[in-house]
């Protein structure tokens, strides 16, 4: 595949520096009917994601520039990096409920297939708020990190999706990407989805306690069981695909978002008439 199917991941960033991005945060007080910037602390930056916690703290991921907490809605915006590599690839905020533990992805910084330099993504936690930042073990050959999701119905349960990287030639099969599952709070990791290695999001419906999870290949899947096995949607054959959303109306339905494909709306556990399986693409896309 050509370098140009790799859109939907940060790569599209790393081709300039820091310093082109454009961008911020904006907040709406009235539906949605207009919006003001509030972002002006971080100054220009390629916001990848947003977090409330529940004492009403906000976060933002800054890509190339790292983590910002704000604590009066906002107003104003601080830094927090502490932990951090320099001018870390802030991807994606997770927090655990039961304790506020937070955990943050880092891009990874290269797609040549490389492991175990300063290039790999990563993941970290804070146990205080974002003031301090440890790192979290990743699968061996792991160095793509999506998401991490925690399980809310055992809290020590991670579940973490993964892009892989190139082993071989651009036609060869990618590794390290899927989907792993870990009970000992990120100790240890285990593969449950290896045969799709290019897994964007995991997210979670807490009104049925079902795991949802995108292929960038052409599959979505599902699982019952706290992301210890995971069963294709059929029905749903579209690539680039990103993050599965429920219907917050029924819990039946979800909707499937795709980068430039639209928006796939339909049953939840998949269409029982529809083809068994595909053919999952695990060429690596550069």
């Amino acid at each position: 595949m050509s370098g140009t199917h790799d859109l939907p991941r940060p790569k599209m960033w790393r081709k300039k520096g820091i310093d082109g991005f454009k961008g911020g945060i904006v907040m709406s007080d009235d539906g949605g009917k207009s919006w003001k910037p509030i972002s002006k602390d971080l100054g220009e930056a390629a916001v990848t994601h947003l977090l409330m916690d529940s004492a009403k703290a906000l976060y933002a991921c800054a890509f190339g520039k790292g983590v910002y907490k704000s604590t009066d809605g906002g107003v104003t915006w601080t830094l927090k990096n502490n932990g951090l590599p320099r001018e870390p690839f802030a991807w994606r905020l997770e927090r655990r409920n039961s304790d506020g533990t937070l955990f943050l992805v880092l891009a990874r910084r290269s797609e040549d297939g490389s492991i175990g330099n300063e290039n790999d993504g990563a993941v970290y936690r804070s146990s205080d708020g974002a003031n301090h930042w440890t790192r979290v073990s990743l699968p061996a050959g792991t160095n793509g990190p999506m998401t991490v999701k925690v399980d809310p119905q055992n809290p020590r349960t991670l579940m973490l999706s993964a892009w892989g990287r190139p082993v071989g030639d651009k036609y060869n099969a990618d590794a390290g990407g899927g989907i792993f599952r870990s009970e000992d709070d990120g100790t240890t990791w285990t593969a449950v989805l290896p045969q799709d290695q290019h897994i964007h999001d995991i997210t979670y419906d807490p009104h049925v306690n079902v795991f949802y999870a995108c292929g960038f290949n052409g599959s979505a899947y599902r699982s019952e069981d706290s992301g210890q096995s995971w069963q294709r949607i059929r029905g749903y054959n579209f690539k680039w695909g990103k993050r599965v959303e429920p219907d917050p109306r029924d819990p039946e339905k979800i909707f499937i978002i795709t980068f430039g494909g639209g928006v796939w709306y339909g049953p939840a556990r998949g269409d029982k008439n529809a083809a068994e399986d595909i053919a999952t693409r695990v060429l690596s896309f550069h």
